[in-house]
């Protein structure tokens, strides 16, 4: 069996139903994707097995149906305002800004990031001498930390 480049596989989905660019009859969005009629009905194959498997067949497992848009109190009290952050850098050289998760990941791909702390990613990074992918220098210093929950006003 052949393998199939991406472009082909989007293809073939978008030709037999299964996904759509996102608002595609107005010009599109960068990646993201409507589920046509088959990719729909996949998706909820998906999903209510997952159901079955994890909830129904379980006694004391219960599910809801909550908003992702909430409180901002929720998303403190879960840990997912202060933890869901990761370290930037800044490379003193050429000034360029990095995440410290993806300067490992570019230099090393048997390090397993997502099991690492914020500490021992920038333990890594000076230990290692990772260099900044723009100029190769091994000179950088914190500038912050990115926030991965996107902000969102609601009126």
């Amino acid at each position: 069996m052949r393998k199939l480049s991406m472009e082909e596989l989007v293809a073939f989905c978008n030709q037999y139903g299964f996904i759509f660019q996102g608002s595609e009859i107005y010009g599109g969005l960068a990646n993201t994707w409507d589920y046509g009629p088959v990719g729909t009905r996949l998706k909820n194959n998906i999903k209510d097995a997952w159901r079955y498997y994890f909830i129904q067949k379980r006694d004391a497992s219960y599910e809801i149906d909550s908003d992702i848009l909430m409180n901002p109190t929720v998303w403190e009290a879960s840990g997912h305002v202060s933890s869901f952050t990761d370290p930037l850098l800044d490379c003193k050289e050429c000034k360029s800004r990095h995440r410290a998760d993806n300067l490992i990941s570019s230099y090393s791909a048997a390090v397993n990031v997502d099991a690492m702390t914020q500490q021992e990613m920038l333990q890594y990074i000076q230990e290692n001498k990772v260099p900044c992918p723009r100029c190769g220098k091994s000179n950088t210093q914190i500038s912050g930390n990115l926030i991965l929950c996107l902000p969102r006003n609601v009126e």
